[in-house]
Order: structure tokens, then sequence, then C-alpha cells
């Protein structure tokens, strides 16, 4: 069966489709310049690894506060089962540092909307996903990462990239959990760059 174009990490011409852990630094570095919100909606597609679609769907009350963690639901999901009856929304909780829910509650107040139960409901962001789309290419012009791999999805790939190619690498099934994937046969695909990504981080610790 032929992979969907979201799990190809290269372009049929062979053009890299993620970012570097290089490019990572320098997204999240670029984010600093924009306002509260915007800066907020990139860094949640840093830490996340969720589709800008993912994140537009994000409200108070998909903030775990006590548990550090944002649940999100999961799209680009069969609709339907095997039988054609309408399945239920999925959902995923996916852990986040403490810092990005501080940014949350600074600039939505969410501790205090938990607190008294109201505004619950209410989406962080309204801007269209072609708005989206543009203040990611914003970001990552002023970041000066150029080419295919400069968009949401590549830093969706690179969030699995990083995971598998740590210190600690991520077990690959709780992976497939935090990305929102049917199958670890699809988070496989992260495999395949994840020696040249290690090769990378050797070199440039030797350039230090």
């Amino acid at each position: 069966m032929e992979k969907s174009p979201e799990m190809r990490l290269f372009s049929p011409e062979g053009e890299r489709l993620y970012l570097t852990a290089q490019e990572r630094k320098l997204f999240l570095a670029a984010i600093e310049e924009e306002d509260r919100e915007n800066r907020i909606f990139c860094q949640t597609l840093y830490y996340t690894g969720c589709r800008p679609s993912e994140a537009l769907e994000l409200f108070p009350g998909r903030i775990s506060i006590d548990e550090n963690e944002i649940v999100f639901r999961s799209l680009k999901k069969r609709k339907t089962d095997s039988r054609g009856r309408k399945k239920m929304p999925e959902y995923r909780a996916v852990p986040v540092p403490k810092i990005l829910i501080d940014s949350f509650d600074y600039v939505f107040d969410i501790r205090r909307k938990h607190r008294k139960n109201k505004e619950l409901k209410d989406f962080f962001w309204t801007m269209s996903r072609p708005t989206a789309y543009r203040l990611v290419k914003r970001v990552m012009n002023r970041a000066n990462i150029k080419g295919k791999q400069a968009t949401g999805k590549g830093i969706r790939h690179a969030f699995g990239i990083a995971l598998l190619s740590g210190s600690k690498p991520l077990p690959i099934h709780i992976l497939a959990q935090l990305m929102g994937h049917s199958s670890t046969k699809t988070t496989e695909i992260y495999l395949q760059v994840i020696g040249e990504e290690k090769r990378k981080l050797v070199l440039d610790a030797w350039e230090e």
C-alpha cells in the first residue's frame, strides 16, 4: 500500500521534508519576535508535534494543568469503521514542559477559567488555517529555514525524529500514541532518518 503524502520524509525529488535538530532550534528562537498568541501557537507545534489544524481546535478545557498535558482531537483518522459505521472522535494526551502550561496561563488565564469553570470551550485562536500556515512560514523565513521542510508538517516530522533519536529514545508505540497514528507501522518511517540525525549530532559536537 502506498504511504500517504504526509508520511513521506523526502519529496519525489529527494528534498528533505523534516527539520533537522539545528533547524528546530532556529525555529524556536525565531518565535520570540511574534506576539504572545502567535508565539504560543508555534510553541505548541514545536513541543507536541501536533498538526496546525489540531492546535487551532484547542481551548482551555483541553489543557490538563496538574498533569502538564494537552489533549488533542486526532485528525486524519478514518471517520467510519470497516462496516461503514460512524466512529467516535479519538483523542490523545501529549505531555509538555511546564513552561508551556505556564505560558498558556499567562496569556489565556487558563487557571482562573478552570477554577471558575468558565470559558472552558472558547478557542484560543480564531485564525484560519491559511493564516496559521502563513504564520509558520513567516517564522521559518525569519529563522532562514528554506525549502520543502519549512512547514508545519516539517515541524511535526522533526518532533517524531527528535523523540526517537535522543539519548533516551521513546518506545515507538508510545510515540505513535503521542502523534495520533493508528499503527506503529506509520511511525516507523521516522526510523529511516535516525542514523542520519545521530551522525549530524556527532558532527555538530566536533565543531564546538
